[in-house]
């Protein structure tokens, strides 16, 4: 599509709004779509008609396209960012915690604080050392 085109489908579609169907097919249309319409050498009314394009069809924020259009200047592919979990460390494994319900039911079910000196007790006075991490609570 020319400029002129875009800009007739945007002031002829006025409230009707698209979305993708498929992420990796949405990238693949926005990076192709800015091969062709050689979007490094518009001018900037160009560039602000190719954004508005772009968040019609793809049904993204001003603000994404921004980031895509910005990934694209630096020379790098649009492309989703990939999800990466930030998860923590794991401390207790499975038989620490099938040992604390031993022991609190043992105990029938006493406080925190109670349940914390008992497991102390068994690893630095009884030398159980399947309490070793447990009595560090």
């Amino acid at each position: 599509m020319s400029l002129e085109q875009i800009q007739a489908f945007i002031e002829a579609s006025g409230e009707v709004e698209f979305k993708a169907r498929n992420k990796s097919e949405m990238y693949d249309w926005v990076n192709r779509t800015l091969r062709d319409l050689h979007f490094r050498k518009l001018k900037r009314s160009g560039r602000g008609l190719v954004r508005r394009y772009l968040a019609k069809m793809t049904g993204l924020s001003r603000a994404q396209v921004t980031r895509l259009l910005a990934m694209y200047l630096r020379g790098e592919e649009v492309k989703p960012k990939p999800y990466r979990r930030h998860g923590f460390r794991q401390r207790y494994t499975r038989e620490d915690v099938e040992s604390l319900a031993a022991v609190d039911q043992a105990h029938d079910t006493l406080s925190g604080p109670a349940t914390q000196k008992i497991l102390q007790r068994a690893y630095y006075d009884f030398a159980e050392t399947k309490y070793q991490r447990l009595a560090q609570l």
